[in-house]
């Protein structure tokens, strides 16, 4: 190898991945609340996550579209195929690692952690011999050597992977500090890609190994704030694996240029959040876009695409909204027509089951596919 695998190189003080650490440490600092009530922002959060697990598993080559990603998911179908199995794995892995740290925000990534996220990553897939994106062996570290297909880089010989997987783990959970920590999180990516260290699904761990390195360090979702890592992987399938590669060679330059490529993508990813956390902006641009694109599909009538856009304004109401817009009904009939928008998944109780207050509910599965058409449109999706 010739060159240390786990020295983090200083950069220079003027350059540009200085200037997008300090503004990715302000951003986990500041509280991200907003004005947009949180059951609507972790509405675009599901969303997101669930583009996050498409994006990640078409970089290896997954062909399922998002119009068969929203069928399954309002179906409830998404162990239908193999191809939507592998995305509900990625899922289910982001829900375990977040159930982890919202126990234990300290928690180590050690190898059973490593081996518990390609377990999840792989569970149920056939493996690669019988055509699959499994593993013979989930959730175990290979013991012997392995190509890349479709590359000409060789990873290290397996009689060297215990001590790699040490130096890794070791790396991984050192102390951290503001200074060095966005630096550690982006060359772990590249050294888990560099050493290979399961026989298939390399790929889809490391993405979720980057997720589980930013909520630790602090970029929390149940603190009201998303990460959207594999959007800065997805985004650019050609340009992600070009990036990889370049940093191969594992000068301090390279090194450098690849954690620069990591954290300007995940600086601009927040950025796009911080802006969904603002209802001055995610309303006119998201929201209401979202009911129109609805009921001009005919998805959604005009009278309910009114009294969802008179909720979504107000984001929780009362049943007076819907006296509001049905003012020649009963008391009785409004309560039908209200109990017609829940069981049509058009809105939510809140905060819970029983309640009577009500916001609209983005997520539902009238709703999905207009939502993620009109993120789509206004530029925040990673595919």
């Amino acid at each position: 190898m010739g060159r240390p695998l786990f020295t983090i190189p200083t950069p220079h003080y003027d350059s540009q991945l200085v200037e997008d650490i300090l503004a990715l440490e302000r951003l986990k600092e500041r509280s991200l609340t907003g004005t947009t009530q949180p059951l609507i922002f972790f509405e675009i959060k599901y969303v997101f996550h669930l583009l996050e697990s498409l994006g990640s598993a078409r970089i290896e080559g997954n062909r399922t579209t998002i119009d068969d990603l929203v069928e399954s998911t309002v179906l409830g179908s998404r162990d239908a195929t193999e191809p939507l199995r592998e995305i509900a794995n990625i899922e289910d892995a982001m829900t375990w690692i977040e159930s982890v740290f919202a126990r234990d925000p300290d928690h180590p990534i050690d190898d059973r952690f490593l081996k518990e996220l390609h377990r999840l990553t792989v569970k149920n897939l056939h493996s690669p011999s019988d055509g699959g994106e499994g593993d013979e062996e989930p959730g175990k570290f290979r013991v012997g050597d392995v190509r890349i297909t479709g590359t000409s880089f060789k990873p290290p010989p397996g009689i060297r992977l215990p001590t790699l997987i040490e130096e890794l783990i070791a790396f991984v959970n050192a102390p951290r500090s503001n200074r060095y920590d966005l630096l550690r999180i982006a060359m772990a990516h590249h050294r888990f890609v560099y050493i290979h260290p399961f026989r298939n699904g390399n790929g889809r761990v490391v993405r979720l190994l980057t997720y589980a390195m930013l909520v630790r360090a602090g970029y929390r979702v149940d603190n009201g704030r998303i990460i959207n890592p594999t959007a800065v992987f997805c985004h650019d399938r050609a340009a992600y694996m070009s990036a990889l590669t370049a940093a191969d060679v594992l000068t301090d330059d390279a090194t450098l240029a690849w954690c620069s490529f990591v954290l300007s993508g995940l600086r601009r990813e927040l950025a796009k959040i911080e802006q969904l956390l603002n209802a001055e902006v995610l309303l006119p641009q998201i929201l209401v876009p979202t009911l129109i694109e609805a009921r001009d599909r005919g998805i959604i009538s005009k009278i309910e695409c009114e009294v969802l856009t008179d909720i979504a304004q107000h984001q929780i109401v009362d049943s007076s909204v819907f006296r509001t817009h049905y003012p020649d009904k009963s008391p009785s009939m409004v309560s039908q027509i209200i109990a017609g928008y829940k069981q049509r998944g058009l809105i939510a109780p809140y905060p819970s089951i029983n309640s009577r207050r009500y916001i609209v509910k983005f997520s539902g599965p009238l709703l999905l596919r207009s939502l993620i058409t009109t993120l789509d449109r206004a530029g925040y999706l990673p595919l």
